[in-house]
């Protein structure tokens, strides 16, 4: 990692943290260093207005974008070639008080579609919504510093789904195990998506 990482991730007061994010940000740059035909260790990172990483202009010639979310033991990272991405995974927290973060930020639609639903889903909705309204922002660059976009959340045959509301861009539903949520969100139609489970080299 380069030394700013390096420095992050130093500052993690718990080794656990500190070991999740070393990971996440190795297993990024892995990642990238095949799409750009580099080594991981040269990639070099530019923030965006709003600090959304991307790729420094000398890996631009294939016009990669990229995207990263970890929380608990899990690491997404999206990359997709000439458009915005955004992706966010959550640990869902059966100890969480999500209603009083749904009253916050939640649009007045959402929440009252949140509250229509069965007491025993309102939990997996609040984190499709949640999740789905943070790739949606993180896609678009402007990270919490941008409006929570609407999302509409929708119950099919007893199962929770979340539509997204913002012209020109796909928001897809990712299946993580183990009790997570995740969401991705991308500009323009929706992609054909290819997943893969990264294993470190020094294995």
């Amino acid at each position: 990692m380069s030394s700013v990482e390096q420095d992050r991730a130093s500052k993690f007061k718990f080794e656990t943290d500190r070991r999740r994010y070393t990971t996440a940000h190795a297993a990024l740059r892995s990642i990238l260093s095949i799409y750009v035909n580099s080594s991981a260790r040269e990639l070099q990172f530019i923030s965006g207005p709003y600090g959304k990483p991307k790729l420094a202009a000398i890996h631009d010639k294939k016009k990669i974008e990229f995207n990263l979310s970890h929380s608990h033991e899990v690491a997404l990272i999206a990359v997709t070639q000439g458009r915005e991405v955004g992706v966010d995974v959550e640990r869902v927290r059966e100890d969480f008080a999500f209603d009083e973060v749904a009253q916050r930020f939640f649009t007045t639609r959402e929440l009252a579609a949140l509250h229509a639903l069965p007491l025993d889903l309102q939990r997996e909705a609040f984190y499709k919504c949640w999740t789905s309204k943070e790739a949606f922002l993180k896609a678009k660059g402007t990270g919490l510093s941008g409006r929570l976009d609407e999302v509409e959340i929708v119950l099919t045959d007893h199962v929770v789904h979340v539509k997204g509301t913002i012209p020109n861009f796909s928001l897809i539903e990712l299946i993580v195990d183990g009790g997570y949520v995740a969401a991705l969100v991308v500009d323009g139609v929706k992609p054909r998506l290819a997943y893969y489970a990264w294993e470190s080299r020094s294995k």
